[in-house]
């Protein structure tokens, strides 16, 4: 596994890009906490009567902040703090120019991440702060001496009810810590006994703010909460999610002045998918040491082909469920787990319990696995483990019919280790929707077989030499059985195949094997 982060720290472009002006704090309405768990936000605190200035170097003074917020567990808020540049040098978007706020002692401690808030990676929540230990980045590509900087970032409640802080510290990103006024943020979790609302949009109207359930309208403005899957978005992110079909859990207040919060659970295709696990020999050791991890898409995705991203963190023993806070979520060092349209394989894991998430690629809904623990001494596998199939493709040709198998198509078929060449009577039998069975036979030159002799693409994977055998369509299948329409048709399912084996003679055992489907859906 490598240490890469989800969301990677923002670099100087995309500072450029989101922030040409300095951000001023905009007040907002004081709210009284009610049954349907109305968030508040305390009184500002206001900046001190005077600040130094021209100090040498790189400094900055506290110049006030907003108020402390009283939330429901799940709540979020948005926070503004100001500092002052006092010092001499001017921050900008630079190498060990550019201004920061970190997390600071006591809590959560100097870098360290903090329940209240992140980019969901090293077990922080998931507000969009630029690094897990950042909250907030400057908001302008320069602030000279003498001005002043609104650093705004999102706080989000845990789920149980209490009292809680972050400290934060300006620094210069590589360069140094800025002075340490104490400044902290506290928020107040109060328990609830309502729950969200859940509905499913049918129809939305995005330039008036609004959308409808069917017999209800709902307003938002940005002045609300917005999340995807519990993950922090703006009020562009949310429109553009707003689509017949998305289901929504909101906690709704019908007043504008009154905060709104809505959580797009499932906007199709892109909602959070199903993982499960399985423990296995899937690289034919002699031990269970891998772990195989299945993403389902949601229902709502139907037959459109949706790409998952993969990672893995390790996680305490005894954890009971996989969440976004369960520990430090990274990706595979080797570059695999992206895009991901069927069952991954999570080779050699070493002993421990682990979680896994996927988001669809590009997305923030995420799917969890339940914890799966790999054992110190990991089960034996027993005996020598046939071969099988992890996917199977079909590549058509450039001519003949698009429904049919016929000459020219090839069908690839990916091993979980390697392959003899196969056998001169090599016979493969295939069955379609509509009844027709069909042969393909290397002793009726119907066929030929190859086997990879290199690394080979084969669906989203690249597969080591001799794990590939291709079988290419010289003549037309053999009909064993007509069906309701004339040939083979996509897709097709191998029902029994002769001669196709390892080195040690072990044939393909299609009962185990993960894919043995050619054609829709690959």
């Amino acid at each position: 596994m490598s240490g890469r982060a989800l969301f990677p720290r923002l670099t100087l472009t995309g500072v450029l890009a989101v922030a040409l002006t300095l951000v001023f704090p905009l007040a907002r309405p004081q709210i009284a906490l009610g049954a349907e768990c109305t968030p508040t936000v305390g009184p500002g605190i206001p900046p001190p009567a005077s600040v130094p200035s021209g100090i040498p170097g790189f400094h900055a003074q506290w110049y006030g902040q907003s108020g402390y917020p009283t939330l429901c567990p799940g709540q979020t808020s948005r926070a503004v703090v100001a500092f002052y540049n006092s010092g001499s040098f001017g921050w900008q978007v630079a190498p060990q120019s550019l201004a920061y706020l970190g997390t600071w002692n006591p809590t959560p401690g100097q870098d360290k991440a903090s329940v209240l808030g992140g980019n969901s990676t090293h077990g922080s929540a998931s507000t969009r702060w630029p690094e897990y230990n950042r909250p907030a980045v400057m908001p302008a590509p320069y602030v000279g001496p003498n001005q002043v900087a609104w650093f705004q970032f999102t706080v989000k409640a845990p789920s149980v009810p209490g009292t809680y802080r972050l400290y934060i510290r300006p620094l210069i990103e590589g360069a140094q810590w800025m002075e340490d006024f104490g400044v902290f943020w506290q928020v107040t979790v109060v328990p609830t006994t309502t729950v969200p609302q859940r509905v499913t949009v049918q129809s939305f109207d995005p330039v008036a703010d609004f959308f409808s359930d069917g017999t209800t309208r709902f307003n938002y403005d940005r002045n609300d909460s917005f999340e995807w899957a519990d993950t922090t978005i703006e009020y562009e992110d949310f429109e553009g999610l707003l689509k017949s079909g998305a289901v929504i859990d909101l906690r709704y207040e019908a007043s504008r002045a009154e905060q709104s919060t809505f959580n797009v659970i499932d906007s199709p295709p892109y909602g959070p998918p199903t993982l499960t696990t399985e423990l296995g020999s899937y690289d034919r050791g002699l031990t269970k040491n891998d772990i195989r991890v299945d993403i389902t898409p949601p229902a709502s995705a139907g037959q459109r082909r949706v790409g998952y991203t993969l990672q893995r963190a390790r996680v305490a023993t005894g954890t009971a469920t996989c969440a976004m806070t369960s520990g430090s979520y990274e990706y595979f060092s080797d570059g695999s787990g992206q895009d991901i349209t069927g069952p991954y394989f999570d080779l050699n894991v070493p002993s421990g319990t682990y979680c896994y998430r996927a988001p669809p690629s590009g997305g923030v809904a995420f799917g969890f696995s339940a914890p799966v623990t790999m054992p110190a001494s990991p089960a034996p596998a027993p005996g020598a483990p046939a071969p099988t199939s992890l996917d199977a493709r079909a590549i058509p040709s450039d001519s003949g019919a698009r429904g049919t198998f016929d000459v020219g198509d090839k069908l690839k078929i990916a091993f979980d280790g390697p392959m003899a060449l196969c056998d001169d009577n090599t016979v493969v039998r295939l069955s379609d929707a509509d009844g027709t069975v069909a042969e393909l036979r290397r002793a009726e030159l119907n066929m030929d077989c190859g086997r990879n002799r290199s690394p080979e693409g084969v669906g989203d994977a690249v597969w080591p030499a001799f794990t590939v055998i291709t079988l290419t369509i010289a003549a037309n299948p053999t009909i064993v059985t007509p069906g309701t329409s004339p040939g083979l048709q996509v897709p097709a399912t191998v029902t029994s195949a002769v001669g196709i084996h390892d080195d040690a003679g072990l044939a393909w055992d299609l009962g185990r094997s993960v894919d043995v489907v050619f054609g829709d859906p690959d």
